[in-house]
């Protein structure tokens, strides 16, 4: 029980729980003094205390969020000496059950602004130092002019006489209307997908419990990474059908059974309905395997979350559902469940995080009154629209964005903001980092694979693929992401932003770099503005499914040569087996500006032989390989059939039967057709530009 000396904390949360409402208390003052505080408000009893202090008793400080998430508690404390991590702070609100509150340890306010946070160090890259926050510096504004609950140890403290807010009964209704709706569009005589939306505790998993009880009688598979995300669902199923609570372990309760998306993939189970949880946390290009194998199917996440599900997962899969299930079904859960409308804690937690800022889009205009400027961080600090307008931007434009990316937009000293704007509004983003500058033993030390220091990611890179330490001791800038108001795209904005950055920073470093998911269209994006490729990863993103791709311009003061080379003859090594499933298109776009190299007269020679008869396939196929492998940009000159034919067939060794359909080869002896077509055409192109002027 809440102590009521000498402030009436008791009386608050009496008038909390009437109101079904949470808040956010801040003990300000040293570390002793707030943790006795704390104790002695709860009589040690606290429900979930997240610290590193190994004198708090019975606390914890997880190294993954999914040890807190999926669970409520009554009191929730949060340690703010053991480092302010935004994930981490926003999942622990996240636990904090109606009623409830949400106690934040921390230094005086007044000395925020120069405070040594132990979790600062998280957000800065080797050589650097900071001896401010303006993350923490914002925090302070804001509680002051938001009003926020604080009780200091210099006396000082600032909680209201009590919380008059009147009662908000729980209403269903809302919940009740979108299972319904849910359930009529998948009884339709045509299925086509769902995609259902909500903000955090607005009921969303337990509304897939309800509607397995709604088709009771038919079988249904519910999805997601982890089986306690499901709980609530199979929590919700037992209540409407009147039965016992089933454990975390149990997968199975009447028709619902618990599968993880791999096992599905690989099992095919007999299922009726699909339903997927949490679904921006799961590869896209799993969910469109997962779509396919199912006709009915419930794609449920969170718009807003601590997981680093942002709205870009809605957008991004939204536009694949509309491309190929125009008749799908949109629903979004806007009333919470969990507590009542117009929660403190959740408009103080969105408020702190910027996870409410919404982009206002522009006017379409012009693309001559677009101008550029660069924005310091402290720009930022004291102008909390600009902020808002930045990170909002952001968010649409990347696939996952969690709010530790705040953090570090504010306090990563490395870091280069340059935006597009159009009358005040900002419709454009470039967000560069700056790397390098390392010492010549550290840069030796990375080279040899015994020292990894924080940050630097391109600049290691870089020295780890053939050992040259001069990219880690000259300075790079990576440019992390772009962002485009998705009204002004197709304009030619997002190169002229990245020009215009690369001006601004150019006398500064000696190259430029980015890396990023690699899709066709985006590497031409960057190839346009005269980047080239150097290096693919080796494994997927377990979020986008997508290769990482680290791509350097040909403007450097460093030479690329042997980086370009390497990279072509690994790229080609891997095709057939790492990268057989790359999307052809991508490949293509891998190869146009590879370096080429001069065919030898044999090759020329065994071409002109085997053009003027008809020849194998096994005669064809290697020679067509070489050929392509020499001048790889050949292929951007071939008619769009012949370059996927030569992709799939010769390079990613495809067997022709797997891909009958998409080659247009039916019988073997269309497969020879196509090989003495193809051997054609690339001679036809091979002596076209051999042939004086």
């Amino acid at each position: 029980m809440l102590d009521s000396k000498p402030f009436n904390v008791s009386s608050l949360l009496r008038e909390l729980a009437h109101a079904r409402h949470r808040q956010l208390l801040i003990l300000c003052g040293s570390r002793h003094w707030t943790k006795t505080q704390y104790q002695a408000m709860t009589d040690n009893h606290a429900d979930l205390v997240l610290s590193d202090n190994v004198h708090f008793e019975h606390a914890i400080w997880p190294q993954h969020l999914h040890q807190i998430l999926g669970q409520e508690f009554q009191f929730v404390c949060y340690d703010g000496y053991s480092g302010i991590v935004p994930n981490m702070l926003a999942a622990a609100a996240g636990t904090v059950k109606a009623g409830g509150l949400f106690v934040l340890l921390m230094p005086e306010r007044t000395t925020l602004d120069t405070w040594c946070d132990p979790a600062l160090s998280k957000w800065l890259s080797e050589g650097e130092c900071t001896d401010s926050s303006l993350f923490l510096s914002r925090f302070a504004k804001l509680m002051t002019q938001h009003n926020y609950w604080i009780i200091s140890e210099q006396g000082e403290h600032n909680l209201p006489a009590q919380y008059s807010v009147p009662g908000h009964p729980l209403n269903l209704a809302p919940q009740f209307d979108v299972v319904s709706r849910i359930s009529q569009h998948l009884a339709a005589k045509i299925p086509s997908p769902v995609l259902l939306s909500a903000d955090r505790g607005r009921g969303k998993s337990a509304a897939l419990g309800l509607i397995s009880a709604q088709h009771a009688h038919q079988k249904i598979v519910i999805c997601a990474q982890q089986r306690r995300a499901v709980q609530n669902s199979f929590k919700h199923l037992a209540l409407a059908l009147d039965m016992a609570e089933p454990s975390v372990q149990q997968n199975h309760l009447h028709n619902l059974s618990y599968l993880p998306p791999d096992v599905i993939l690989a099992t095919h189970p007999d299922v009726d309905i699909l339903l997927i949880d949490e679904a921006a946390a799961i590869p896209v290009p799993i969910l469109t395997k997962l779509l396919a194998y199912c006709d009915k199917v419930v794609f449920a996440s969170t718009l807003v979350g601590y997981e680093g599900n942002g709205r870009g997962y809605t957008l991004r899969f939204q536009n694949h559902l509309k491309t190929h299930y125009p008749n799908y079904l949109s629903v979004h859960l806007d009333e919470p469940i969990r507590y009542a409308s117009n929660d403190p804690l959740e408009a103080q937690m969105r408020q702190l995080f910027v996870l409410d800022s919404e982009y206002a889009t522009p006017t379409p205009s012009t693309p001559e009154s677009i101008y550029f400027e660069c924005i310091e961080r402290v720009d930022l600090l004291n102008d909390e629209e600009l902020l808002r307008q930045i990170f909002a931007l952001l968010v649409i434009a990347h696939y996952q964005t969690s709010v530790n990316d705040l953090r570090q937009l504010l306090d990563s000293p490395s870091n280069r903001l340059f935006v597009a704007k159009q009358n005040l509004s900002i419709v454009g983003v470039c967000l560069v980092n700056i790397e390098g500058g390392l010492d010549e033993s550290l840069a030796t030390q990375i080279a040899q694979g015994t020292r990894r220091p924080a940050g630097h990611m391109m600049a290691q890179q870089l020295v780890q693929l053939q050992g040259d330490t001069q990219f880690a001791i000259h300075r790079s800038a990576r440019i992390v992401r772009i962002a485009i108001s998705p009204a002004m795209q197709q304009q030619g904005i997002g190169q002229a932003l990245v020009g215009f950055t690369m001006t601004q920073l150019r006398t500064q470093v000696s190259y430029f770099g980015s890396s990023f998911g690699a899709q066709a269209h985006l590497l031409q994006f960057w190839q346009k503005l005269g980047f080239d490729a150097v290096k693919l990863g080796y494994r997927q993103d377990k979020s986008s499914g997508e290769y990482a791709i680290l791509v350097i311009h040909k403007a450097s003061a460093l030479d690329t040569t042997a980086l370009r080379a390497q990279f072509k003859s690994q790229l080609f090594f891997d095709l057939p087996a790492l990268y057989r499933d790359l999307p052809w298109q991508l490949v293509r776009a891998l190869c146009c500006t590879l370096p080429r190299c001069q065919l030898e007269q044999s090759t020329l020679t065994q071409l002109a032989y085997l053009v003027s008869k008809p020849a194998t396939q096994q005669h064809i196929a290697p020679l067509l390989h070489d050929v392509i492998k020499a001048q790889p940009d050949l292929l951007s000159t071939l008619a769009n059939i012949s370059q996927m034919r030569l992709i799939l067939l010769l390079l990613q060794r495809h067997q022709p039967k797997e891909l009958a359909t998409e080659l247009k080869v039916e019988s073997k002896k269309q497969l020879q057709q196509v090989y003495q077509q193809l051997l054609s055409e690339v001679y036809a192109e091979i002596t076209h530009t051999q042939r004086p002027n």
